[in-house]
């Protein structure tokens, strides 16, 4: 389980401010304000605002997911905010002015469970089973790619709708046969008897993409240049001090040093640049994807939401 920590508690009151702009009233700030996922990626737990109060003035508002990001950033409520790979397709075909700014390498964050003693042992034997997944997120897009690969497609499932806690109660008990979910709740279950059927490497990215309105791109491109140029620093610095980072994780993330390094391992460990045309074809296969199932309301030019323009603030 996830607890909040110190800085958590403390950004509380900061994310209550965020979530008032969310509801209408503009803010005008010189500090970047940046959503990101609080039970997930790089900036959870591991001291991105210290690395970022030396780059220039970031506030850090925690969210549960990239949906709740995306609402903020459409109401203006933060600057730019870290989602899944999924949250700016569905963005773009609701007509949306974002885009994808940044991203991490891909690196196996989400992973397919089940119980230790289950006798599933393959994609092909989800076939017939309960299944549970988030809509429109990257479990489901995982989902999606897996089944491909099998020959099957999602009506060869009996879908669920169950995320974290209640989704490990679930598979414990024998509810549903197998969920999608992401580290760090993936190493933590794993340590409490789940085994991972597979993970993502070879079927999907699992990046964490970082959005901002087109607008706040034009307007304030410091705000983005400067959060990005701390995070690329902080993930080359959490690769580079693996001790550091457990001892982090253990304190923060109440979790085993066992766990932590097994956290670390799938963490990933730089920003690749947006820029280069790889974002924009792997975007446009998860638009196709989603368009197919009907899930958005016709196909989309994926390319046109990224922006390699903040590309030179990586660390090289």
């Amino acid at each position: 389980m996830i607890h909040l920590n110190r800085r958590e508690m403390l950004v509380s009151s900061v994310a209550l401010f965020a979530l008032g702009a969310c509801r209408g009233q503009s803010v005008h700030t010189t500090q970047a304000r940046v959503g990101y996922l609080r039970t997930q990626g790089p900036i959870v737990d591991l001291g991105i605002d210290s690395a970022a109060i030396e780059q220039g003035n970031i506030k850090l508002f925690p969210f549960e997911s990239g949906n709740d990001v995306l609402e903020a950033i459409m109401a203006d409520g933060i600057d730019v905010g870290e989602t899944g790979e999924v949250q700016p397709i569905f963005a773009q075909s609701a007509g949306h002015k974002v885009k994808v700014v940044g991203s991490t390498e891909p690196a196996a964050l989400t992973s397919m469970l089940v119980r230790d003693d289950a006798p599933l042992r393959n994609i092909a034997d989800l076939k017939g089973r309960k299944v549970s997944f988030i809509a429109g997120t990257n479990s489901h897009w995982l989902l999606l790619r897996a089944l491909d690969r099998a020959g099957l497609k999602q009506g060869d499932i009996a879908p669920v709708s169950l995320g974290g806690s209640d989704g490990l109660s679930a598979l414990f008990s024998g509810d549903i046969d197998a969920l999608v979910m992401t580290a760090p709740t993936t190493q933590i279950a794993v340590s409490n008897g789940a085994r991972v059927l597979f993970n993502n490497r070879g079927l999907t990215n699992s990046a964490l993409y970082y959005v901002a309105k087109d607008s706040t791109i034009a307007k304030r491109p410091e705000l983005i240049e400067g959060f990005l140029r701390a995070l690329s620093q902080h993930i080359r610095w959490t690769a580079q001090n693996p001790d550091r980072f457990i001892d982090v994780a253990v304190k923060d993330l109440g979790v085993t040093p066992d766990v932590g390094r097994a956290l670390l391992n799938v963490l990933p460990k730089k920003l690749v640049p947006v820029g280069d045309g790889a974002v924009g074809t792997y975007n446009q296969q998860i638009a196709d994807a989603f368009a197919a199932q009907g899930l958005i309301p016709g196909r989309i030019e994926a390319a046109q939401s990224v922006s390699g323009e903040f590309d030179k603030v990586l660390t090289p």
